[in-house]
């Protein structure tokens, strides 16, 4: 069952997390979160090690997700980078993008700490990221920041 377009979030790498959350604010009136570090890629060796910094806006949703440029990872371009999606079964949701011809890109966990992967990117022909985000497994913690409790 393919995902349900959802009101979660768009994704942007940017070189410097301070100074683009401080031009938006300005630009926009938007308002952040303060910024954690996310999990960390996953590769066929394992997890990278730690992710970029990020945040996400108050308003929303959507909600807008600024990550920090990372240098050979998947956050190593500046620009829109995903969409994010909650998907109730991740895995199998991204093996039905594998097997209609949108392979995994690349896996990442959700917090630190974590084994298994709980976020999947497949890029589309264009070239976005659709990012499934396991709802068991990043819900609880996306929410309870979301939320502002964790600042």
């Amino acid at each position: 069952m393919p995902v349900v377009v959802p009101d979660y979030h768009l994704g942007v790498v940017v070189s410097d997390l301070d100074r683009a959350m401080g031009e938006l604010a300005d630009l926009l009136g938007v308002h952040w979160l303060p910024p954690v570090r996310s999990g960390s890629q996953v590769t066929d060796d394992g997890p990278t090690g730690g992710g970029p910094m990020m945040t996400f806006s108050t308003q929303g949703p959507p909600y807008l997700e600024l990550l920090e440029q990372v240098s050979g990872s998947i956050w190593s371009t500046p620009g829109l980078h995903h969409v994010g999606y909650w998907a109730a079964e991740a895995r199998a949701e991204s093996a039905r993008m594998t097997d209609v011809g949108f392979p995994l890109e690349a896996s990442a966990v959700v917090l630190s700490g974590d084994s298994e992967p709980g976020v999947f990117y497949h890029r589309t022909t264009d070239g976005l990221l659709l990012e499934l985000v396991e709802m068991a497994r990043g819900g609880p913690a996306l929410a309870h920041y979301l939320s502002g409790a964790a600042g």
